[in-house]
Order: C-alpha cells, then structure tokens, then sequence
C-alpha cells in the first residue's frame, strides 16, 4: 500500500475505537453530557440573574438621577428668589436700615497734611 493509502486510512481504525468505547460506555458518556447540559443551563441562569440584577441598579441610579435634577432645580430657584430685589427690599427694612439723603461732598481745593506727634 503506498503512503498516501496508509495516512488516508489510518484514521479508520481510530475512528472505529471511538465508536467502540462509546459503545461498550454508553452510561458514561450520557452522564458526561447530562452534567454538561446542566452546568451549561446553570450557567445561562446566573448569567440572566446578573444581568437582571444591574438593570435594576440603572434603574435605581436613573431614579435618583432624576430625584437629584428635580431638587436642584428647587434650590435654584429658592436661590433666585432670596437674591430677587424685592426679597432684598423687605430685608432692609427688617434690619432697620434707611436709604441715603443726597450726599455731601468735602472739596479739596486746598491741600491739606496731616502732622505725627
């Protein structure tokens, strides 16, 4: 047989091994798959159960998100409304304060010094 023949059909023999070991351990082979499919499935499981788990994080960061926009808004225009005039006005005339007269001016026509003792 040339070698072309024997590498071609070498792997006949191997082929019919495999076949007879899952033959003569049939049991075996299905309690290997069966503990793949269930270690696979368990795997799905936590995989989903994680991804369940952030979305409801987002979800609750989105919330607060929105909770923390709302109230600095408020706080802007609480803000807004202590530095408004008329909130100013009312203030000085609770502390008892009056407006100016016209002023007075000191001219400084003649140059004046101011002597240490």
């Amino acid at each position: 047989m040339s070698p072309f023949a024997q590498s071609m059909f070498s792997r006949a023999p191997r082929s019919h091994a495999v076949l007879q070991f899952v033959k003569t351990n049939t049991s075996a082979v299905n309690l290997v798959l069966l503990t793949l499919i269930l270690s696979l499935c368990a795997l799905y499981i936590v995989q989903v159960n994680s991804a369940v788990a952030k979305g409801f994080q987002i979800r609750e960061l989105e919330t607060s998100i929105h909770q923390l926009t709302v109230d600095s808004r408020e706080l802007e225009v609480a803000a807004r409304e202590a530095q408004s005039l008329q909130n100013i006005s009312s203030s000085i005339k609770m502390m008892g304060l009056v407006s100016a007269e016209t002023p007075t001016y000191v001219s400084g026509s003649a140059p004046s010094y101011a002597l240490a003792d």
